[in-house]
């Protein structure tokens, strides 16, 4: 309602203004002319009543068609104004749903953003995404958002569903008029829905309601619609295929970490336990997921490159210093992995600076592989192997305490002491 006062105002927008000093000075000034004029000259010159009264009404109609005209043209640039900012405010959801769209990581982000700007873009009650279901078997709901969504979804089931199965069958956006809802013929709603569309067929369908008024949906309204669901559909194939990824690069590092405790008999179950500490210690260090997630792969493939050294040369320091260049090598070439590769190759590093491969000290060690560095030596100290006993954990705290400022960064080993006093470390000694 202020908007549509604000239009209504004359002086409310610079292109009524500038339409309004047009008229002025195009028409109402050479009128104000053309009447002084008049009566200053042609009139005291006309002696018959008719053509005086003739020539006042001639100029009082064009005074009249010119304001009309004006009023026309200023109603019609209210109605351009206001449907320009409508689209621009429907451009500016779809930019910004757009953002949103691309971080999701899952198909319930995805379609979750999709729904809420489809209230929005719609001036809907309720939004639906809608997955298309399995071969036999009805479409079925992604996520939904507005007011009392759960409770419509529910009272309308089958409506929505049969929407849906049109839209996605025949490939464009429909318009359902208002219609009573099934069980309770005293309400109505009005539905639109648009297909999310896939490579054969539609992934699924986006269905906005309406009801209590049920007025129907309009042609902008539905464009707009069909624009946020092919946004949508882009979001929910990418979040697939990110899901896949995921899942492929779980499994590979699992094959891997098995593979690498079947090479490395004398010490099995270390990069499990190494990244069960680091991920400890990243939290206790304030890291964000992602960064989380970054550093637990890492710290279970931190010896990877123990996989290129013969076993007669595991226990060789010097050909075993190389693990972590050959590790590096090995996982820099991999998209999936590229990004800890560097925590693999730094993870021996020392704070001082002394350690290898490449002699790096203080923050210009990669954090994770400060972390990392950590957690191999806590696991390395209590745990049996092959060639030592494991020694208790009030060793391995005095230990990584000396190697503060020295081997170990000191807000690292601060992070371990906080957990160590919370009884948050547990070590498992393994055989």
């Amino acid at each position: 309602m202020a908007d549509s006062r604000r239009l209504s105002s004359i002086f409310s927008h610079k292109l009524d203004r500038a339409a309004f000093t047009a008229y002025f000075l195009g028409a109402v000034v050479p009128l104000v002319a053309l009447v002084v004029v008049v009566e200053r000259f042609v009139l005291p010159a006309l002696t018959d009543r008719l053509e005086r009264l003739g020539l006042v009404g001639a100029v009082t109609s064009i005074a009249v068609l010119s304001l009309a005209s004006f009023l026309t043209l200023r109603r019609t640039t209210s109605r351009s104004l206001a449907t320009m900012e409508r689209d621009n405010r429907r451009l500016g959801s779809l930019l910004q749903v757009s953002a949103s769209l691309s971080r999701a990581e899952h198909a319930g982000m995805a379609a979750l953003s999709a729904s809420v700007c489809a209230l929005e873009l719609a001036g809907a009650r309720a939004a639906f995404a809608i997955a298309r279901g399995e071969p036999g078997q009805p479409p079925h709901l992604l996520e939904a958002a507005g007011q009392d969504a759960a409770k419509l979804h529910e009272a309308l089931r089958e409506p929505i569903a049969e929407l849906a199965k049109l839209v996605m069958s025949e490939g464009r956006p429909v318009v359902q008029g208002p219609t009573r809802a099934p069980g309770d013929p005293s309400r109505a709603f009005a539905a639109a829905a648009a297909p999310l569309p896939g490579d054969a067929a539609p992934l699924g369908a986006l269905v906005v309601v309406r009801h209590e008024p049920a007025e129907p949906f309009e042609a902008h309204e539905l464009d707009a619609l069909a624009t946020l669901a092919g946004l949508a559909a882009v979001s929910l194939h990418n979040a697939e295929l990110k899901d896949a990824q995921r899942n492929f690069f779980t499994h590979v590092t699992d094959i891997l970490v098995h593979a690498l405790d079947a090479h490395l008999n004398y010490h099995s179950g270390h990069g499990q336990r190494v990244a069960q500490y680091a991920n400890r210690l990243g939290r206790e260090l304030g890291l964000d997921d992602h960064r989380l997630q970054r550093l637990h792969f890492a710290a279970l493939l931190h010896d990877i490159g123990m996989l290129k050294l013969d076993r007669n040369q595991q226990m060789n320091p010097r050909t075993c210093a190389r693990h972590t260049v050959l590790g590096f090598r090995m996982l820099d070439r991999i998209r999936l992995w590229k990004e800890i590769a560097p925590v693999v190759h730094h993870h021996h590093e020392w704070w001082d600076g002394s350690g290898y491969p490449d002699g790096l000290s203080g923050e210009a060690i990669p954090l994770e592989a400060r972390i990392v560095a950590v957690a191999d030596a806590l696991d390395s100290i209590t745990s049996e192997t092959s060639y030592k006993s494991a020694r208790s954990i009030d060793e391995a705290v005095h230990e990584l305490r000396s190697g503060a400022g020295t081997q170990f960064d000191p807000s690292v080993v601060s992070a371990f002491d906080r957990l160590f006093a919370a009884g948050e470390i547990e070590t498992t000694r393994a055989a």
